[in-house]
């Protein structure tokens, strides 16, 4: 019997240690970090990656054999080199040859044409007066025909002879040859990049199907730099999913006006798919479950207290508050982990 009094005794006293501790608890203030709330932007984003294309490139080659001839840069004062920018129709090569020139006899095939158009006007003012049949005119046409393609012809050939970019854009690779040396027909000249705008193909899951669109915005930031992003938006969409991956394909065209990145690159993709304006936020790891719903702390004074809410679009920096708190309260941010509602706190920081 006394053995039962004394472990009854025990229990109480070890019940009233509790109690003392969880006053204690209550009383002594918890250092916390806050953010005062203040209305801002909130964006739903799948997020893709993938390897940049550019959107205009091409490998010229020489159509004919001659002596190469690097040309000036107008824009330098120097010969053409690696990381120059041109212009379409810019010549970068001339190749020369003689014979070729000669046989293309591009003079010749002009003065023919000319002989030619004017014939012809001979020929139909003629007939409008009855001079000549419409067999003649007829004729005098025809071989104005002839005439003009056998100088377009002429001036295509000669058109071989230089090298000129089909596209703006920046030279990314150009052989060396000495001015002068004789190349032979089919080798490559010279290869031109427009990066201005490029192209990001993209895979993309089946649980973004529907949600992401034609036209949507993406930020595309490389891993090289990812302080650095550049807009993009959505310009084609498969519509109809891989059977094997879950997946579909899609295509971001991206502007790269300040040169920020290149092709080749591996970069991430942000598709924001849904955006909430002037609304409230706080980072996701602040918002607790418990069974009666989603709650986080904010300070009144110096007590912190739980404040039940409902939330909205989230993604990882962001969750949105549609309900439950409003523009300038305190939102704990920091020390949360061991607050209840009551707890008493002192603030040690303010995030903005």
């Amino acid at each position: 019997m006394k053995n039962i009094i004394a472990a009854l005794i025990f229990v109480g006293f070890l019940a009233g240690c509790g109690n003392q501790n969880q006053r204690f608890n209550m009383d002594v203030a918890v250092d916390v970090t806050v953010q005062n709330l203040t209305p801002g932007t909130v964006r739903e984003v799948v997020t893709v990656t993938g390897d940049l294309l550019p959107a205009g490139s091409v490998t010229l080659t020489n159509e004919m054999a001659g002596e190469y001839y690097l040309q000036k840069n107008p824009a330098t004062g120097a010969l053409f080199k690696m990381g120059d920018r041109v212009k379409k129709g810019s010549v970068i090569i001339r190749l020369e040859d003689k014979a070729y020139r000669n046989s293309t006899d591009i003079e010749g095939e002009r003065l023919n044409l000319e002989i030619s158009e004017q014939e012809y006007e001979k020929q139909k003012a003629l007939f409008e007066k009855g001079g000549v049949t419409q067999r003649e005119l007829v004729n005098a046409e025809r071989n104005l025909v002839s005439a003009r393609k056998t100088y377009e012809n002429a001036q295509i050939n000669l058109d071989k002879m230089s090298i000129e970019s089909p596209i703006d854009g920046v030279i990314t690779s150009l052989p060396y040859y000495s001015q002068g040396v004789r190349v032979q027909q089919g080798g490559e000249m010279v290869s031109i990049m427009n990066y201005d705008r490029m192209i990001l193909n993209v895979t993309l899951p089946a649980a973004s199907f529907g949600k992401v669109k034609a036209g949507q915005t993406a930020f595309i930031t490389s891993y090289s730099s990812v302080e650095d992003t550049v807009t993009g938006n959505i310009s084609q969409l498969s519509p109809a999913l891989d059977i094997a991956t879950r997946s579909f394909k899609g295509r971001i065209a991206v502007q790269n006006r300040e040169d920020l990145l290149r092709p080749g690159m591996f970069v991430n993709a942000g598709i924001v798919v849904e955006q909430s304006d002037s609304t409230l936020a706080v980072p996701p790891n602040v918002v607790l479950s418990q069974m009666g719903g989603k709650f986080v702390y904010v300070v009144d004074g110096e007590t912190a207290r739980k404040r039940i809410v409902q939330t909205g679009l989230e993604n990882k920096d962001r969750i949105e508050i549609v309900d439950g708190l409003e523009a300038g309260e305190q939102v704990v941010v920091k020390g949360f982990e061991t607050l209840r509602d009551g707890s008493k706190v002192k603030i040690e920081d303010e995030v903005k």
